[in-house]
């Protein structure tokens, strides 16, 4: 039976009823996944503390899953260096200076993800983090730190 794919829009041949997207989407989408509880909210406790979430077992789980996604350590990086600009920028000058960066960083972001270079687990995760990160100075460091330790925990190809 002919499907319209609900992720591509391109059309296939469904072997069940139930089969919602073409193989292509179906494979990418077993890998895809980043689940929400590893988004965070806030990089800070009530006294204003760093969370150990941001330098501690969350990053090493969402690098292992940028990894498995096939993002490469090269894109990685080149996002962290941008981030950086931001944040030398923002305590130099404000964050109000440093917020044309991060805008050109999401729009970079998708126009990746639109080239299929990089994955929708990563910009998914870069999108939520840019816009508590656009707030002020303190977030943006807090997301720095937190995008430095995925960097620390990204896995070494051998």
């Amino acid at each position: 039976m002919k499907k319209i794919c609900e992720k591509c829009g391109k059309e296939f041949e469904a072997n069940q009823p139930h089969f919602k997207f073409c193989p292509d989407c179906f494979s990418k989408s077993q890998f895809e996944i980043l689940p929400s509880e590893f988004l965070l909210n806030s990089y800070f406790d009530k006294e204003g503390n760093f969370l150990k979430e941001v330098y501690i077992d969350l990053p090493q789980k969402i690098a292992n899953i940028f990894f498995k996604n096939k993002l490469a350590i090269k894109q990685l990086r080149d996002v962290h260096r941008k981030i950086l600009k931001a944040k030398t920028k923002a305590m130099i000058k404000g964050i109000q200076f440093a917020r044309n960066i991060l805008y050109e960083c999401q729009r970079d972001l998708e126009y990746q993800l639109k080239r299929n270079i990089v994955p929708e687990c990563f910009v998914k995760f870069m999108k939520h983090h840019l816009i508590i990160a656009e707030k002020d100075e303190k977030s943006l460091e807090g997301f720095f730190q937190h995008l430095d330790s995925i960097v620390c925990y990204f896995p070494i190809k051998k």
